[in-house]
């Protein structure tokens, strides 16, 4: 299945904050989180959702870059259990680095829960690396892997 890709909007909230809820529990990020990321778009941020035929929300992806010709940053990337391994999540990281691309950044970094297994192969085949850990990222006990790509 090729996923439709488009600009996340206000109208997508709902449908993204569920999903949200569902995926990370109590690492949820809030409303109040999603409509303060989207405020910055397009000044230095990127959101974007993947939908099916239906025009259901089934992943959503977000990057940030400070400004022109510096590091970004990829802050959020989520597909819903039932479309993983369908190529949704490679087609919005592949956005997202483009839209760094764009952007003039000489690097992409992001951070993914030590132990998943399922996205760790996807960030790895589309060229990161890890080049450390953050203890107690997400909560107590669970690290994050920072990776990073080369952009230039």
């Amino acid at each position: 299945m090729k996923p439709t890709t488009r600009a996340m909007t206000a109208l997508d909230l709902p449908v993204v904050i569920s999903m949200e809820r569902e995926i990370y529990k109590n690492d949820a990020w809030s409303v109040g989180q999603f409509k303060e990321e989207l405020s910055s778009v397009p000044k230095n941020r990127l959101y974007l959702v993947a939908v099916n035929e239906t025009d259901e929300v089934i992943g959503y992806a977000g990057i940030f870059a400070p400004s022109e010709g510096l590091d970004s940053e990829v802050l959020t990337l989520t597909v819903k259990a039932e479309y993983r391994r369908h190529g949704i999540g490679r087609s919005l990281l592949q956005e997202l680095i483009a839209w760094a691309q764009r952007r003039k950044s000489s690097v992409i970094f992001l951070e993914v829960r030590e132990g998943n297994e399922e996205a760790n192969p996807l960030y790895i085949s589309e060229g990161f690396a890890p080049i450390s850990h953050r203890d107690n990222y997400y909560t107590a006990g669970v690290r994050a892997v920072v990776m990073k790509k080369d952009l230039s």
